[in-house]
């Protein structure tokens, strides 16, 4: 089962650091969609999980 407490703390370790990978790499890059879109993919099920719980 997913809990808020969990959720920040995978949220706060892997999103600044996709961040941070996503300034690094080049903008055309395959590595750099597909990075794109997991982080994208990852803060709309954070979203998600939020908004559903309410």
């Amino acid at each position: 089962m997913i809990t808020y407490h969990g959720l920040g703390y995978w949220g706060l370790l892997t999103i600044p650091a996709a961040l941070a990978l996503l300034r690094l790499l080049p903008s055309g890059s395959r590595a750099h969609r597909l990075l794109f879109h997991a982080t994208l993919g990852a803060l709309a099920g954070i979203v998600a999980i939020v908004a559903l719980s309410y």
